[in-house]
């Protein structure tokens, strides 16, 4: 068996600012949080680019930092939205559900 590895320095697809966590889905899909890049990446078990979302923001979709990550059961994903202070959880698909925790506002400190 062998160990793959993928990425580089960037923001393009497949690329990373800093790769903070990852999560698996049932179908063995993995789910990258890029901090910097303030986004999540999907990727195949090998590595192959598959979508990307999020956006530097406080809206529903949009992160701030994030960092941690998790599915569940049912192949919903939970990211840990550490600038905005909150949970947002979304479909396999990217598609927000739901979110836990209050987004800073633009004038805070």
């Amino acid at each position: 068996m062998s160990i793959l590895e993928w990425g580089s320095k960037g923001s393009e697809n497949g690329k990373f600012e800093i790769p903070h966590s990852i999560a698996f889905d049932l179908l063995g899909n993995v789910y990258v949080t890029d901090t910097d890049n303030d986004r999540v990446q999907k990727f195949t078990s090998n590595g192959t680019f598959i979508t990307k979302w999020g956006t530097e923001g406080s809206r529903d979709g949009q992160f701030l930092k994030p960092e941690g990550i998790d599915i569940d059961s049912l192949n919903n994903i939970y990211v840990a939205d550490t600038g905005n202070s909150r949970i947002q959880k979304f479909t396999s698909n990217s598609t927000f559900i739901t979110k836990w925790g209050t987004a800073k506002s633009s004038n805070s400190l």
